[in-house]
């Protein structure tokens, strides 16, 4: 048993690591080109692709999304906004300080690798920002030389993780690991009858002796070893004791009148 709960634990932390602490989404709101968005007038299709790195004065134009990318799916060049978010997943603390990359992209239908086609960039906007969890929406505008770009972001954290860089992990349990749930901020509170850090210790019948008693389930009150009693504050007599009393386990001092090893001999 000692060498199962390790390997469970591992196993739980193994699967908290892979899910993301929180997600950064942008909305397009419109995108208005004075230039042509693809080569061809038939079934012109554009996308919007985000990137997140750190936060850099000059931001390099590298493709590596140090914080994570996400992009649209392709829709037709008629529409001038993004129906659903771009959602950037991250399970890393979340800076409060990054560098944002906006791309539109053309998806011509003959394309298999959009983004390996630089001819099929159509803008790209970077820029160096500051959102907080939980903040409202920023709104935003970007004016290029041919182009207008409006959109709106926000970030958020996962179920189950709060603080300020979504870093705090609790979830609620109620099993051998822990008996609590999570208050607003992420804090433990420990189900009715159990207490600790990670509500692992039951609390005891009132009035349990800390010292000869313990309990396994919340208002239990079992006795160790030469203790007896609903509180287990009574010590037990040495075996054969029969007129005698005790202060420690196994001890048989007699009462008046009595003697003998077991006090079990009339002295009068």
């Amino acid at each position: 048993m000692a060498n199962v709960l390790p390997a469970c634990l591992l196993l739980l932390l193994s699967a908290d690591l892979v899910r993301s602490a929180g997600v950064f989404e942008l909305k397009v709101h419109a995108f208005h080109s004075a230039r042509a968005l693809c080569q061809r007038a038939v079934d012109c299709r554009i996308f919007f692709r985000v990137c997140l790195k750190h936060s850099q004065d000059v931001i390099l134009p590298e493709p590596l999304c140090t914080n994570g990318t996400g992009l649209t799916e392709p829709f037709s060049a008629d529409q001038i906004s993004s129906s659903d978010p771009i959602r950037v997943p991250f399970n890393f603390k979340w800076p409060g300080n990054f560098s944002l990359i906006i791309e539109v992209w053309s998806a011509e239908s003959s394309s298999k690798q959009f983004t390996e086609i630089q001819n099929n960039l159509i803008t790209r906007l970077a820029t160096k920002r500051t959102l907080a969890i939980r903040e409202e929406s920023a709104q935003d505008v970007h004016q290029g030389e041919q182009s207008e770009l409006h959109y709106s972001y926000h970030v958020a954290c996962d179920e189950h993780y709060y603080g300020d860089s979504c870093s705090d992990y609790c979830r609620p349990r109620d099993d051998i690991f822990g008996h609590f749930t999570c208050d607003a901020t992420g804090s433990r509170i420990c189900l009715e009858g159990w207490k600790g850090n990670y509500c692992t210790e039951p609390i005891c019948l009132s009035g349990c002796s800390e010292e000869h008693g313990y309990c396994k389930t919340p208002g239990g009150c079992n006795c160790r070893l030469g203790w007896q009693g609903p509180l287990c504050d009574e010590c037990q007599l040495h075996p054969g004791c029969m007129h005698g009393t005790c202060s420690q386990p196994w001890q048989c001092n007699c009462k008046e009148g009595w003697g003998g090893l077991f006090c079990n001999h009339y002295l009068n």
